[in-house]
């Protein structure tokens, strides 16, 4: 009798070997796995997640997909909190991969070809870093100019139509002034209070917060000084209102009132405005330039993490719903723009002629921008003091020479922190 148990047992294991359930606990081919993520909301992207999770899920049956919904304000805590219980989520949507950089997988491992995927995304977040493919962009921002279009034509004042048209930033000026003197509008500009938003102007002016090799600083040049002293600038001849950067004033309800010409902000004032705004007609135009074009990328990524044992599950999950068709109608139904190439005109429910001008506006960006605010440990730890001190600028508190030096020692001072 114990020998006819013990027969039953061994085949009883035999069939488990087979079956996946091995002593070593490795999975069966077609058993379930479950990828967990971690998400935030800004408005109905989980829904179109879940949309498209659900159509995965059908093409592929033993996968499935969980979110955990967690608010903005809580998500790198709730995450850290993940790893430090060794729990970590299968994927996460991000803004910053630096406090993760070490725990994130490296896609290339496991999508179908490395260099095909790498090359399907075009210039903007930074995701690829030593190599490793630690993430794919979601989605993606620019920064641009909004206009009050009433008070332009009122004014007799044209923005320019196409990339041959593109204003200088003394023609920017000249502009802004002439609608501050024949419309109803009090002031030229109201200008995001972000040092994000404040670099475009670097950018365009030929500088840059890094060397090309982000590994020494390069913010003590006369580039930087012009940045600055124009944008101080506009604030003496009060073309921007002090009450944004000298104050606390919002400057999107500053823009509403219909007191200001233009606003300088990121793409997604365009859904924000499209409802709020109904006294008068508004649009986007290009943004000016000084020695180049430029603007800023922003935008969220897709992440995969370590340890979970569906590595390779969750690579392959972000490699689908990166291809164009996918990233598409996500992009599409929260407004936003696409980094995926063949994405860079989509049909917009509302405002495609406005995203299309913010999409140029990358697509003339070089990568010094995406590049430096993608080494997010750096500008992460330099960003307060780059818009303080320029805060102090305005305020007549320091000159742009003691600006640009004051910044470069800091600049060059973190640097070799994150380096040692």
């Amino acid at each position: 009798m114990k020998k006819a148990v013990s027969l039953v047992l061994a085949g009883a294991l035999a069939l488990g070997a087979l079956t996946g359930c091995s002593a070593g606990g490795k999975k069966a081919d077609n058993e379930v796995k479950t990828l967990d993520v971690v998400w935030f909301s800004d408005g109905k992207e989980g829904e179109s997640f879940l949309g498209l999770a659900d159509q995965y899920m059908s093409e592929h049956p033993n996968i499935k997909i969980e979110l955990i919904e967690v608010p903005y304000a809580d998500l790198e805590s709730k995450i850290k909190n993940m790893l430090n219980g060794k729990e970590a989520p299968a994927l996460a949507r991000l803004t910053n991969l630096g406090p993760f950089q070490n725990q994130l997988v490296d896609l290339g491992q496991y999508v179908s070809d490395k260099n095909t995927f790498v090359n399907s995304f075009g210039e903007g977040l930074k995701f690829v870093f030593d190599d490793k493919v630690l993430a794919a962009p979601m989605d993606v921002t620019a920064n641009g100019l909004i206009y009050n279009k009433t008070a332009f034509e009122k004014a007799g004042v044209k923005v320019p139509q196409s990339e041959d048209e593109i204003w200088t930033w003394d023609e920017w000026k000249t502009a802004m002034k002439t609608v501050m003197e024949k419309s109803d509008c009090k002031y030229g500009l109201v200008y995001d209070k972000s040092p994000q938003r404040f670099t475009t102007l670097l950018y365009e002016a030929g500088g840059s917060l890094l060397n090309t090799d982000l590994n020494a600083s390069n913010f003590n040049t006369p580039e930087t000084r012009r940045a600055v002293s124009f944008f101080k600038e506009l604030h003496d001849e009060e073309i921007i209102p002090s009450s944004v950067w000298l104050g606390s004033e919002n400057p999107n309800n500053l823009f509403r009132t219909g007191q200001v010409a233009m606003h300088f902000c990121g793409s997604w004032m365009i859904s924000n405005y499209k409802d709020q705004i109904t006294d008068f007609e508004w649009g986007v135009t290009y943004l000016p330039k000084e020695v180049r074009r430029s603007s800023v990328p922003g935008g969220k990524y897709l992440a995969a993490f370590q340890n979970t044992g569906v590595e390779k599950e969750a690579a392959q999950f972000i490699e689908w719903i990166s291809k164009a068709e996918n990233n598409a109608k996500y992009c599409k139904e929260n407004s936003y723009l696409s980094q995926v190439k063949g994405n860079e005109s989509l049909d917009y429910e509302y405002g495609k002629e406005f995203f299309d001008i913010f999409s140029k506006e990358l697509a003339a960006t070089d990568s010094q921008p995406g590049a430096e605010w993608g080494y997010q440990a750096f500008t992460g730890a330099v960003q307060s003091d780059l818009r303080d001190k320029l805060i102090e600028v305005l305020a007549g508190k320091l000159t742009a020479d003691q600006y640009a030096e004051d910044m470069d020692g800091l600049i060059t001072e973190t640097l070799k922190e994150l380096n040692d």
